[in-house]
C-alpha cells in the first residue's frame, strides 16, 4: 500500500509501518487504510471499466481487473492501520501435532508478512523451538521486475 501513496500522502508513513511491524510482531493481522478522492468523471470512468473487466469471461479476467483497480488505486493519502487477531479454530494445534506425529510433511504457504506468519505456525504448533525454518522471499528485485513484465511462468524459472 505504501507505495501507492501520494507524495503529500505519506505524512504518517514512518509511524505507520513502525505500528504495522508492531501488530505483525504480536501475530495480529493489519489492514492500512488509504484513500483518493475522486472527480464524477473519474469514478464514472472508473465504473464501466471495472464493470466491463468483471464481467470478462476470458481467461486473464483476473489480469483485467488488476489493471483496472491499478489504474485507480494511486496517488492515495493514508489514513492509518489497524489490526485484528485471527485466532485459530478450535483443534487447530493438536490435528497438526498429530499429523506431525505420522510422519507428514507439513508445508506453509502465506501471503502473510513473516512476523505474522511465524507468530501463527508458533500458535498453531506447526513450528517449534530448533526447527529449522526456510525463508523464500518473493520481494527481491529480480522478481519484482518480472512481475511487472512477465508472466507467472516466467516468475518460476526466476525462482
Amino acid at each position: 500500500m505504501f507505495e501507492r501513496l501520494s507524495d503529500n500522502g505519506k505524512k504518517y508513513e514512518e509511524e505507520t509501518r513502525e505500528h504495522v511491524n508492531e501488530y505483525a510482531d504480536a501475530g495480529l493481522r493489519t489492514l492500512i487504510l488509504a484513500y483518493r478522492e475522486l472527480s464524477e468523471e473519474e469514478y464514472a470512468a472508473f465504473n464501466e471499466k471495472i464493470y466491463e473487466a468483471k464481467n470478462s469471461v476470458s481467461v486473464d479476467r483476473q489480469e483485467l481487473i488488476d489493471e483496472v483497480t491499478e489504474e485507480i488505486e494511486k496517488e492515495m493519502i493514508l489514513l492509518g492501520a489497524t489490526a485484528v487477531e485471527d485466532k485459530l479454530q478450535q483443534g487447530v494445534p493438536e490435528c497438526i501435532d498429530k499429523l506431525a506425529q505420522a510422519g507428514i510433511k507439513i508445508w506453509v504457504l502465506t501471503g502473510d508478512k513473516m512476523e505474522t506468519a511465524i507468530n501463527i505456525g508458533y500458535a498453531c504448533s506447526l513450528l517449534r523451538q530448533g526447527m529449522t525454518q526456510i525463508y523464500i522471499p518473493l520481494d527481491t528485485p529480480e522478481i519484482i521486475a518480472v512481475e511487472k513484465t512477465g508472466g507467472k511462468s516466467t516468475i518460476a524459472k526466476v525462482k
